[in-house]
């Protein structure tokens, strides 16, 4: 929502990073389009690919990098 995007400092359409902690190193998604509208939740979507190389089970919490 616009009021989570000032909150978190970022802007629509900003190109972010996105920290995803895992089992002994943490793992950083590069180029993630910050999407802000009030029709969307502060959640971040990843395929099963991504997931499965993360080592992700399940929802996780991450960090936003500018």
């Amino acid at each position: 929502t616009p009021a989570d995007a000032e909150k978190y400092g970022i802007v629509d359409k900003q190109i972010v990073s996105v920290k995803i902690p895992t089992e002994g190193r943490s793992l950083i998604f590069g180029d993630v389009v910050a999407r802000v509208s009030e029709k969307f939740a502060p959640a971040m979507h990843i395929d099963t690919d991504e997931s499965n190389a993360a080592g992700i089970v399940g929802t996780v919490d991450g960090e936003i990098i500018l």
